[in-house]
């Protein structure tokens, strides 16, 4: 049965197959057993362009966003940070007004009081310079930094919680550190710029982990939509990566004593624990080393 007949006035043949069960994207079986060619997801299919209204200036604008439930996940980072597979998530986080400058993680950016919006409009649309952006079909590491800093500035002016502008400059670094992966570092100038970014990582992050201690002590979670104990087994492995192995054996003593913490984090804290024995014992003899040298 031809069933698209009629549609020769529009170009088509009129014969072509049709399955609509069908996935190119799935791997396909011949009747010989042999499969097919696997048809790889690109970072352009697992986002998708979202209109939105600003609830500053009031004016339209499209904004893009990852697909829910396409980005297969991957292994996490030791910090927390979330991987998958063709796309880095990260860099859609965040929802910028191109208008006034008022931006924000994409689970805040509708929710403002009438007093935050005076205070946006104040602080960041009376300074906002619109900048015309290149039309690329994903964003660059370079524009999602943008687009979080400008978060930042939003959130600050705002009066946001500790907690969100500490996981705003977390994922910030997080960001840096994917790009610093692959920047180039051939001629003097690009080598200055990727010292410069290594400091800026270590900037954003050391903020962030600051930031996210104190809120700790200050707030009632969840923080950022994450529970007590996703958050400071998070710090635990943040104080290990910046040798603060006291303030990680603290960290990690709590979890594995109290009662709420979930059993894989426990699981997860076990190991963390032997890691963090390993490195002190370095430690220690490393300034017991250091003092006999000096005698």
């Amino acid at each position: 049965m031809n069933f698209f007949a009629g549609l020769e006035k529009f170009g088509f043949s009129g014969k072509e197959d049709l399955d609509i069960t069908k996935d190119e994207r799935k791997v396909a079986h011949t009747a010989g057993g042999e499969k097919k060619a696997v048809v790889e997801l690109e970072e352009k299919d697992l986002i998708l362009e979202k209109t939105m209204e600003c609830p500053v200036c009031h004016r339209n604008f499209v904004t893009k966003q990852v697909k829910t439930g396409k980005a297969k996940r991957l292994e996490p980072d030791f910090d927390l940070r979330p991987n998958y597979k063709g796309i880095d998530t990260l860099k859609y986080d965040v929802t910028a007004c191109p208008y006034c400058g008022y931006s924000a993680l994409n689970r805040y950016f509708e929710h403002l009081s009438p007093t935050q919006i005076k205070l946006v409009r104040e602080q960041v649309g009376a300074k906002y310079k619109p900048v015309k952006q290149p039309d690329t079909e994903t964003y660059s590491y370079e524009q999602a930094i943008d687009r979080f800093k400008l978060a930042l500035i939003s959130s600050m002016a705002k009066r946001a919680k500790l907690s969100e502008k500490s996981y705003i400059c977390l994922k910030t670094a997080w960001l840096l550190r994917a790009q610093l992966k692959d920047f180039p570092a051939e001629t003097e100038e690009q080598k200055q710029k990727k010292k410069e970014k290594q400091q800026e990582f270590v900037g954003f992050y050391q903020q962030a982990y600051e930031g996210f201690i104190k809120a700790t002590s200050q707030e009632m979670p969840p923080y950022c939509g994450m529970d007590s104990a996703t958050v400071e087994f998070m710090l635990a492995n943040m104080s290990m990566s910046m040798k603060r192995y006291d303030i990680a054996s603290k960290l990690v003593g709590n979890l594995l004593t109290s009662a709420s913490t979930p059993a894989r984090i426990k699981d997860k804290c076990h190991d963390l624990k032997e890691q963090i024995l390993v490195e002190m014992k370095k430690q220690k003899e490393a300034a017991a080393q250091e003092a006999t040298q000096k005698k």
